[in-house]
């Protein structure tokens, strides 16, 4: 006799959901996947489907690299689905979601998982009485292959276009719709700056379901698209003669109940505690962008003069400064800190169990914060704005160097982090950007189009 569903699994069978997709994602940012019935879900919750660790040695175009710590056939580890997170992919045809940790055989949670991680870090947050907010605004090309396989736009239209809205409206709809129908709860949508491109900001949560929303939502944007025979890229430069695709991060911090980026007395309404928080983030950010931006076209993107924000400055309402602080002020919107710098290769639940090691870090022992920036930093003097790591090398340095994120994420795991970065670095040595371009144009497509 069969052991009876549990309730929640039993009401997605009643909706006529019959797999569900269990995720996790890699060093690389790639999100993996195992398939299971929906019958066997609660199964996949409390044992687990096998998952290699080798996993995590995969490169960006899905090879693994021999000289990482993890290329190796040895030890198994189990996936468990996390039961509170489950939600529809696409009811049609039958689909569900939810994202996973990976544990060992033992039971004990794997030291390597990042998911496992970011959820670490929420704790220590929660028990240090801090409540940190996240959110994140998602930019993707809408793109047709030309005879070289190159990505052109799908869709015409203008800069921020209502004529570009209006000639993809059936694709809006359709993805709107099966946004809401997944359960993925959203602010805005609009096209954005680049020739076929667009924008969704994804509604904050903490920063487990923040790092969850996007991962759901990115395949989600990937499957609506495919059906409309189309294909998107989340890639950083899909081109050089292109804009970039960005994935910002929105954060916003109480504690004990009361805003720290609000109601004080420094810059833009900022409280010492938040000023804190800030100058931590800013002091870090070199160390974070490896993480923030783990390609090696992710630093075509960060371009002076291109709003992508390559600098290591602060600023109030500045588009161009690494950390851009929304204040609150008479349209009664809280305060809320936007990182400029990431995009959507990055993973998600690694880039925010560093964002909260780093705020808690900066809440423990507070440092000055500079004067924000106003204007373009590259027209300041030379010297007054420094340049953030303009390779994935420099950054991954800055990581490596890194004490509070070595403590952070824990040596086997901060390491192995390092081991991926090299393994970026190699795979791009003697490519030029055009080549390398092309590799990842269509990037969250491992290797590309066949």
């Amino acid at each position: 006799m069969s052991k009876p569903l549990s309730a929640p699994v039993a009401a997605f069978a009643d909706q006529g959901i019959r797999w569900v997709a269990i995720t996790w994602v890699n060093h690389a940012g790639a999100p993996l996947v195992k398939v299971v019935p929906l019958s066997a879900f609660d199964a996949a919750v409390a044992v687990g489907v096998g998952f290699s660790p080798v996993s995590d040695a995969f490169r960006a175009d899905g090879a693994i690299d021999p000289a990482h710590g993890l290329a190796r056939p040895d030890g198994d580890l189990r996936l468990r689905a996390d039961p509170a997170a489950l939600a529809l992919l696409e009811l049609g045809s039958g689909w569900a979601w939810a994202p996973g940790e990976r544990f060992e055989r033992s039971g004990e949670p794997y030291v390597g998982d990042q998911r496992h991680g970011c959820r670490r870090q929420q704790e220590q947050l929660q028990q240090a009485g801090v409540e940190l907010r996240a959110g994140f605004e998602l930019e993707w090309l809408v793109a047709t292959a030309d005879a070289e396989g190159a990505p052109q736009p799908a869709l015409p239209g203008g800069p921020y276009g209502a004529d570009r809205l209006v000639e993809g409206l059936d694709y809006a709809t359709a993805l709107l719709d099966a946004l809401e129908a997944a359960g993925i709860p959203w602010l805005q949508f609009h096209p954005e700056y680049g020739a076929g491109q667009f924008e969704l900001s994804l509604a904050p949560g903490t920063p487990l379901e923040a790092a969850d929303r996007l991962v759901h939502a990115r395949l989600v944007i990937q499957r609506l698209t495919r059906r409309f025979g189309w294909r998107c890229s989340f890639s950083p430069k899909p081109s050089l003669e292109r804009v970039g695709n960005g994935g910002h991060l929105h954060l916003s911090l109480q504690r004990d109940g009361l805003p720290l980026l609000q109601g004080g007395d420094g810059p833009g309404g900022l409280s010492d505690p938040g000023a804190a928080v800030l100058a931590a983030l800013l002091a870090e950010l070199p160390a974070l962008l490896a993480l923030a931006c783990p390609l090696t076209m992710s630093y075509r993107r960060l371009a002076p003069g291109s709003w992508s924000a390559p600098f290591q400055v602060w600023g109030i309402e500045n588009r161009e400064a690494a950390l851009r602080l929304v204040p609150a002020l008479g349209d009664g919107a809280a305060a809320h800190l936007e990182l400029k710098v990431v995009d959507l290769a990055a993973n998600p639940y690694l880039v925010l169990a560093a964002v909260q090691a780093v705020a808690l870090a900066g809440l423990d022992e507070a440092r000055p914060l500079p004067l924000p920036v106003s204007g373009d930093p590259a027209q300041l003097p030379a010297g007054a704005a420094l340049r953030l790591p303009a390779s994935l090398a420099e950054a991954s340095a800055a990581f490596a160097a890194s004490a509070l994120l070595r403590q952070a994420f824990g040596e086997e795991l901060h390491t192995s982090l390092i081991d991926s970065q090299a393994a970026e670095v190699r795979r791009c040595a003697g490519r030029d950007d055009a080549e390398l371009a092309a590799a990842d144009a269509w990037w969250p497509l491992v290797g590309g189009l066949p």
